[in-house]
């Protein structure tokens, strides 16, 4: 009896273990199966989360003036094709206004740039710059004349700089008139002559 009994444990031992390496193995197939179906799941997760980011939609952000804004107000002129600029603050009135609403006020000028801090306006106009001077001896003394598309001079400023002590070759061609284009031109060559 002794020996059915040490048997039947025997047995009883060997199913328990059959039974628990069957469920081992068993359970490592379904984690085996599960894994891939898992990084796939995960991997269908993240693409769907880049694709979630990739669409949205951005907000778009006028660009507008500030109270720093600077104006360029060029000018080309068709005739002596010269380019003037005039460099001013902006009018309280065009802050924080964007592109549209300027070229709506600005309806002669075109916008060549826009940004916050500088705004270019551009035109082209026929005949000559105002900068085309004359600059002359009138009675002793060293005078600024405007000229015209025609040539024509017209009287913009009598200086104080007297020509009496000048070399004579300077109030030779003072006599005559010196053509200078440009201000900066001119003040130079008043400060030759100073």
């Amino acid at each position: 009896m002794r020996k059915e009994y040490i048997i039947a444990i025997i047995a009883a031992i060997t199913i328990v273990i059959g039974i628990i390496i069957g469920l081992f193995l068993g359970n490592r197939n379904e984690t085996t199966n599960l894994q891939p179906e898992s990084d796939t799941r995960l991997a269908n997760q993240k693409e769907n989360e880049k694709n979630e980011i990739q669409s949205i939609p951005t907000v778009i952000i006028d660009v507008k003036t500030s109270p720093n804004t600077l104006y360029v107000f060029q000018t080309y002129y068709q005739d002596c094709k010269h380019t003037t600029a005039e460099t001013i603050e902006i009018p309280k009135e065009d802050v924080n206004k964007t592109e549209e609403e300027l070229q709506e006020k600005y309806r002669d000028w075109g916008i060549q740039k826009f940004t916050p801090t500088e705004v270019i306006f551009y035109q082209e106009k026929e005949g000559i710059c105002e900068e085309h001077y004359l600059v002359k001896d009138d009675n002793g003394y060293i005078s600024i004349y405007t000229l015209d598309i025609l040539g024509q001079a017209t009287l913009k400023e009598k200086t104080e700089i007297v020509t009496n002590y000048l070399p004579e070759t300077d109030r030779m061609q003072l006599k005559d008139g010196i053509q200078v284009i440009g201000q900066e031109k001119l003040n130079a060559t008043l400060e030759d002559y100073e």
